[in-house]
């Protein structure tokens, strides 16, 4: 009679998982689809012509040089909805185009170049400032009220007030101009080929730490603060109490019961905050001159590359979509109630 009885609510659970799981995957993709038209549309909106950009910078301003790159580029083709069309059949095709400034490069291959920079700051200064966010939230939650939770809660509200770019400027003045620690441009030392396996990872960091730095400094937070909050819910629930009045450590109340389900909720922050961090990496990689996707992407709308910018934003595009879509598919497994909500 129970097994009767708990069937048609495992039924019940499964369609509203089904459903949340359409929902989320059709709003992901029509989120692809309106991506995709603004990145057609809105380096257009810059205005000038790219191939008379780059006749004058390879031809002295030659106009039959710009006519014939207009014809290779297709860029001749008044309608824009044709070119709409022509672009949307290409990027089906997995075919970017051709990078105007870098030609004959496709611009895959010039983003598959920038990438790997991105990616591993993003990733590194995601990954430390969620943990560092993680130990002061947590202990800011378990001492409130301290000077110690005081402290980081000014120095995260101040620093969530900051942006990426304000940051990346005075650490430039401070750590390589003034004081000459870190260099700046390019991803390693001139010297780089004719180093070991351990200079070229020397090097490598080297002249990565102020950009990963900056965006741990940016994003740490925002990490702060959820934690800290969702910590000091926990803390407020019954089975907490209950589990001191009981006479259970402090050590195994605060990791075990308070910080193992604070955490469940700041999951989604994560997965979001990528998205975020993202952002941030692209005027953080242009003020360091970080051979990342930000410097590919503002190189390119200066010298109105058409296809290099649409592949660049198309690349952030995704990206923060796909983090989007595995924190709202991953979720309801944590916490099964977000579904039948």
């Amino acid at each position: 009679m129970a097994a009767q009885e708990s069937r048609p609510k495992e039924e019940t659970a499964l369609r509203y998982n089904a459903v949340y799981l359409l929902k989320r995957i059709g709003f992901a993709l029509i989120t692809f689809y309106v991506a995709v038209t603004l990145n057609f549309l809105l380096p257009r909106l810059i205005g000038g012509d790219p191939a008379d950009t780059l006749a004058s910078e390879k031809a002295l301003g030659s106009q039959e040089v710009a006519k014939a790159l207009r014809e290779q580029f297709g860029l001749n083709d008044p309608s824009l909805f044709h070119q709409y069309v022509r672009y949307l059949k290409e990027l089906l095709q997995g075919n970017l185009g051709v990078s105007y400034v870098n030609y004959p490069a496709p611009v895959v291959d010039v983003m598959l170049k920038a990438l790997p920079w991105t990616i591993g700051t993003v990733l590194t200064a995601t990954l430390l400032s969620y943990l560092v966010g993680w130990l002061i939230g947590i202990r800011g939650a378990w001492k409130a009220g301290t000077i110690f939770d005081n402290v980081s809660l000014f120095g995260s509200f101040f620093l969530n007030a900051v942006p990426y770019f304000w940051i990346a400027i005075l650490f430039v003045m401070i750590f390589a101009f003034h004081l000459d620690w870190f260099p700046l441009g390019q991803a390693f030392d001139p010297t780089y080929d004719s180093l070991d396996t351990g200079g070229k990872l020397l090097s490598i960091l080297h002249h990565a730490f102020l950009p990963v730095f900056t965006l741990i400094i940016a994003s740490l937070a925002g990490h702060i603060l959820v934690l800290r909050n969702n910590l000091m819910r926990v803390l407020s629930e019954d089975y907490m109490l209950l589990a001191k009045a009981k006479g259970i450590s402090e050590r195994r109340r605060k990791y075990m019961y308070g910080a193992r389900n604070a955490l469940l909720p700041s999951f989604t922050g994560l997965m979001m905050s990528l998205g975020h961090v993202i952002g941030g990496a692209i005027t953080t990689e242009i003020v360091f001159s970080y051979p990342g996707v930000g410097l590919v992407t503002f190189n390119a709308i200066l010298n109105h590359d058409y296809p290099l910018i649409q592949g660049a934003f198309l690349c952030i595009a995704v990206s923060v979509i796909i983090f989007n879509l595995i924190a709202d598919l991953v979720y309801p497994l944590i916490d099964p109630r977000v579904a039948l909500s």
